[in-house]
């Protein structure tokens, strides 16, 4: 069984336009799946279709085998949610908050204090957890936005920006839990950013989506080779003959799209002999900046 099943799925706020236009994904427990689009894209819509925050116009949507809308408080026991503009009870402690919302979702009493500690200790918020949340900085209170989000042990995390505002030390545990709770506990992460690099580090498995419209679905490779875009090699010289087919960059700096270390050699055996200077080779992969780009502006000279 999938995480996450979505077939065919639009949605209408007027009843004429779709937001979303029959989207599909599949995405299996366990992965960390990178939502990503501009602004406007359809992201927020999926994701609250999905908790049961919205209803669906058409299609089907599903978590863990519960129709989406049709069991909301079922899949509300399943998932935990952390957005950008999530928030917690300011006059309340970091533990009381923890505490509270563990109730609200019926975690065991004999087992709540325990994973408040636990959650606590891990988003390194231990030291101040007697401290009501209105002295904390912004980081501190998404780190216990992301503690609520987890108080109930969730199987699917819907997760939107979670290391924004934070330090790069508290960013690097928080990225850390996540990649653990995929890993180890089969959790499977539903992250929205607009953080690109941070997606290529983290992520398993990539959705586009733009205009309501799934532009590419898979793990990096798989769009990656959907696009053609294999490696590039990167020189830095001198003297280098249009005749191999490199790009001027400036700076002394030409590129060309290769198949791998065979063409690679070819094109430095080449421009060496014909007079050319090399200074510097190098092969690059494609990013995953340069990717999605490729698939949301449909631009093959990126």
């Amino acid at each position: 069984m999938n995480a996450i099943n979505i077939e065919n799925l639009s949605k209408s706020y007027d009843g004429k336009t779709n937001v979303l236009k029959n989207i599909n994904l599949s995405i299996p427990k366990g992965e960390i799946f990178g939502f990503l689009g501009p602004n406007g894209s359809g992201k927020t819509t999926t994701v609250r279709i999905l908790n049961g925050i919205l209803s669906l116009t058409s299609g089907y949507a599903e978590i863990l085998g519960i129709p989406a809308n049709e069991n909301n408080l079922d899949i509300h026991r399943l998932c935990g949610v952390m957005t950008e503009s999530s928030s917690c009870y300011e006059n309340l402690t970091a533990e009381e908050n923890l505490l509270f919302f563990g109730k609200m979702h019926g975690v065991e009493e004999r087992s709540l204090k325990e994973s408040t500690n636990t959650i606590l200790k891990r988003l390194d918020l231990l030291d101040v957890k007697d401290k009501k949340v209105k002295s904390f900085s912004t980081g501190m209170r998404k780190r216990i936005s992301l503690g609520i989000a987890l108080i109930h042990n969730p199987k699917i995390l819907f997760l939107d920006e979670p290391t924004s505002g934070l330090d790069p030390e508290n960013a690097l545990n928080v990225t850390r839990l996540i990649k653990e709770l995929a890993e180890e506990n089969q959790v499977t992460i539903f992250l929205c950013t607009h953080q690109l690099k941070y997606a290529e580090d983290i992520c398993t498995l990539y959705g586009f989506i733009n205009d309501g419209n799934i532009l590419g679905f898979g793990t990096f490779h798989e769009l990656a080779s959907r696009k053609n875009a294999g490696l590039r090699l990167r020189v830095r010289g001198k003297n280098i003959s249009k005749e191999f087919g490199l790009i001027h960059e400036g700076n002394d700096i030409y590129s060309k799209l290769i198949l791998g270390d065979k063409e690679a050699n070819l094109l430095i055996q080449g421009i060496l002999t014909n007079g050319g200077e090399i200074y510097e080779a190098m092969q690059q992969k494609w990013s995953l900046e340069e990717l999605y780009f490729k698939y949301i502006k449909g631009n093959s000279n990126i």
